[in-house]
């Protein structure tokens, strides 16, 4: 029933949380026989459609769902996601799906994003002409926000299956409504959410293959975080980049929840290692306030490239260059100070090299692309080829 777990998913639940698992099914004690959980099962769902905030331009249903997907640690675990459902589409295959990944919020448990993304219309512009084109927008919050164990900021292999899940539950609740969809998906996102999105579509054929990958849309995706972050050391002089600290904080509390082995204390002055504990827990706003007039200088006590720390971070922070099978739109700002153009370009040669195929588009803009970013990855959808 809508809004209410059945027995069988609070057995789910409770698994998920207590019992160690092993691949990626939960399953119920031989005591309690049910069906095995798989990664993409909806555990819980709720209308939240009537909700303040809840409801972006363009959708008719609103829907908050739990689901079980991988966290870092590869275990299944209950992920929080909002799904938005258009009116019935009018193409043959019915409505399509866009397996959304926001933006860097914050890791703590407060700093969910999905389920108010219709405060002050701040997405109208940028999702609502997706729903009113007759795509469901399917957007996680990513393993640990929200829910159990610590969110790895940038774990690319855990937020892309934490994207693919999304889709796989959303189809779900889309089916119980009885609304014809389509097997095919598109990925999108920018900053953090690029960085998730090229990872979902990297790894889309192999981990949910029964769902089709049509393509990913990404904007401003940080590639390559340890080609710079080699650089910093103590004294590093200051950098003109908004709330860069904030990032560098989001980058090595990520780190350090799903490799202690990178020893990310030990690069840091007792300043730093508040600052990083503080990440765990405050959202973007709030880290940005309480690091202003910091530098990165000011945190570090050891130079980055010596040690194990940058070996860890290019492993969990790595974008594979190939294994792409769907088509990919990349839009990068030639200004941007966040993920830079350069690295971005570096990336996009080197996929093609491998065979991906990548509509490269670059502007004379920063970090935050416009809603104009958006209406031309709807465009590229839907120029690319669905299933029926």
């Amino acid at each position: 029933m809508k809004g209410k777990k059945t027995i069988r998913n609070r057995i789910a639940v409770a698994l998920a949380a207590a019992v160690p698992l092993v691949g990626i099914v939960v399953t119920a004690p031989a005591s309690a026989p049910a069906a095995p959980q798989q990664a993409g099962t909806v555990l819980s769902s709720t209308d939240i459609t009537s909700h303040v905030d809840a409801k972006v331009a363009g959708a008719q249903t609103v829907v908050a769902m739990t689901y079980l997907s991988p966290g870092s640690d590869g275990k299944l675990v209950p992920v929080r996601g909002t799904v938005m459902i258009p009116k019935q589409s009018t193409r043959p295959h019915g409505l399509r799906y866009v397996g959304y990944a926001h933006g860097t919020a914050g890791l703590g448990d407060g700093c969910t994003v999905t389920d108010r993304m219709g405060h002050g219309g701040r997405y109208d512009d940028w999702l609502g002409p997706w729903l009113k084109d007759g795509y469901v927008i399917t957007a996680t919050e990513y393993a640990g926000i929200g829910g159990p164990g610590q969110h790895a900021y940038l774990d690319g292999p855990t937020a892309g299956k934490n994207v693919l899940d999304s889709v796989r539950a959303a189809r779900s609740i889309v089916a119980q409504r009885n609304l014809k969809s389509s097997n095919g998906f598109i990925t999108s996102g920018g900053s953090q959410g690029g960085h998730a999105s090229l990872w979902a579509s990297n790894e889309a054929q192999t981990y949910a293959p029964e769902i089709k990958n049509v393509g990913a849309a990404v904007s401003s995706p940080p590639v390559d975080i340890a080609d710079y972050f080699k650089l910093i050391r103590p004294g590093v002089p200051p950098v003109a980049v908004p709330d860069y600290v904030t990032y560098f904080s989001y980058v090595l509390a990520g780190l350090k929840s799903v490799r202690p082995d990178a020893q990310v204390d030990s690069y840091l002055t007792p300043l730093g290692r508040k600052v990083i504990a503080d990440a765990k827990t405050l959202c973007y706003p709030n880290q940005g306030r309480a690091t202003k007039g910091m530098t990165v200088g000011q945190l570090v006590s050891r130079p980055f490239d010596q040690g194990p720390l940058i070996p860890a971070l290019r492993a969990v922070t790595r974008v594979p260059v190939s294994g792409y099978r769907a088509p990919i739109l990349i839009q990068q700002g030639n200004l941007d100070p966040v993920a830079f153009a350069p690295l971005t370009k570096n990336f996009v040669d080197a996929a093609r090299r491998d065979g991906a195929t990548i509509d490269f588009r670059q502007s004379n803009a920063g970090h935050g692309l416009g809603p104009w970013s958006e209406t031309a990855a709807l465009k590229w959808s839907n120029q690319q080829r669905w299933p029926s």
